[in-house]
């Protein structure tokens, strides 16, 4: 039996439906990201798991026990809550915002033993927010107000936790310390996460399962490494403006469609930067030759007019080598990325030396010359500004 389930659920407000059948299954210790574009019915879907809007159809139940048969001390014993709203506690310490997770556990007084106190510090302690307990709670930046707010999710020991948008407001440290406090909930404390979120990058760093919303219906259920793909992606956020490269999770903006008139030669990591600050400046160029396996080759899949490619760790062929070739002798720049020019990556040595044969000029990475006639430079902007001061009569 699973932990937590819905079946067919409908959410919405009052007999308008924004999401129709719902249905997850999640284990005792996992944890779901719900993902979709703005007003997709994500927060919908949260609010009605925690009761504050009413489904409108379908089951929601824990250890098989429909969500609706709890009491609503019981119901909060089960499950803590972050929403995106903002509390308003008026002077309230944040101490004492996070102590009244404690409430669902204490008696008809509301009265705080030593084991709640212990548990509000450890709360406290697991955000890192020491430093923040005796400020009153009003007084604290957006990020801060998150933390304790989490925290005070924590202090509630429930054994389901949802929240919504957890990471907005956050900086990249505490970005990347909350993932980690999830992440050992799961795992430590064996807490199932139900959580929205913003950052498509995330969700397979932290996520068990994911569910991708798309025009009022469940797009996608499952492992986050089976449904998350470039064309999902695209699809459920109708991207016809630009691209979202999971394989890298980055976001891309759309490439340049104008007859290249450059040519990077990269490789190993080393132009995925140069593709994207050439694409900012509306240059087009081709790429290669990449090995299928390199880092860069996604991205410039993704940006490049043309990616010459070869498969990985092999070689560079001949007739790779002769194409590029071709390509190179319609360009007026060539990059080099300074990418290794030895072992299986001659290849792209015959390319340089071709391009000086050619008397195309080389703007390279590179610190030594290699008797190349290479211009070199010190930094991927000091070539752009060269491109763009000498050469682009070529945009």
């Amino acid at each position: 039996m699973n932990f937590f389930a819905t079946e067919n659920l409908k959410v919405g407000y009052k007999n308008t439906v924004v999401v129709d059948r719902i249905n997850i299954d999640l284990n005792k210790g996992e944890i779901i990201c719900l993902l979709g574009p703005n007003g997709c019915g994500k927060s919908t879907i949260l609010k009605t798991i925690t009761d504050h809007i009413k489904r409108i159809g379908g089951s929601m139940t824990v250890l098989g026990k429909d969500l609706n048969h709890l009491s609503i001390k019981n119901k909060a014993k089960e499950m803590s809550v972050v929403l995106t709203e903002r509390i308003n506690p008026g002077m309230m310490l944040a101490e004492e915002v996070v102590a009244i997770g404690r409430y669902p556990h204490t008696n008809y007084f509301g009265k705080l033993n030593k084991k709640d106190l212990e548990i509000i510090n450890e709360s406290i302690e697991i955000v890192e927010g020491e430093k923040l307990r005796y400020k009153e709670f009003q007084s604290l930046s957006d990020g801060e107000k998150q933390r304790i707010m989490i925290a005070r999710a924590i202090c509630q020991e429930a054994d389901i936790m949802v929240l919504d948008e957890p990471t907005s407001f956050l900086d990249i440290k505490f970005k990347i310390e909350l993932l980690n406090i999830l992440k050992k909930l799961s795992l430590e404390k064996n807490k199932t996460i139900i959580m929205s979120l913003h950052e498509i990058d995330l969700v397979s760093k932290i996520a068990d399962k994911a569910l991708l919303i798309k025009d009022g219906k469940v797009y996608k259920y499952g492992t986050p490494e089976d449904i998350i793909t470039d064309k999902s992606i695209s699809e459920v956020y109708n991207l016809g403006g630009g691209y979202f490269n999971t394989t890298m999770g980055n976001i891309e903006l759309p490439k340049v469609t104008k007859f290249p008139k450059v040519f990077v030669v990269g490789g190993g990591g080393k132009a995925a930067k140069i593709y994207r600050a050439l694409n900012k400046k509306g240059i087009g160029f081709y790429s290669g030759i990449l090995f299928k396996n390199d880092i860069d080759y996604s991205i410039s899949q993704t940006l490049a007019y043309e990616t010459i490619k070869e498969d990985g760790f092999v070689d560079i062929r001949g007739k790779t080598i002769i194409k590029a070739k071709e390509y190179i002798k319609n360009c007026n720049v060539v990059i080099d990325s300074g990418v290794s020019l030895v072992g299986i990556n001659k290849g792209n040595y015959d390319l340089l030396k071709f391009a000086s044969q050619e008397e195309i000029k080389i703007l390279s990475l590179r610190e030594e010359n290699m008797g190349l006639n290479l211009i070199n430079h010190y930094s991927i902007s000091s070539i752009i500004e060269e491109l763009a001061n000498s050469y682009l009569k070529i945009k």
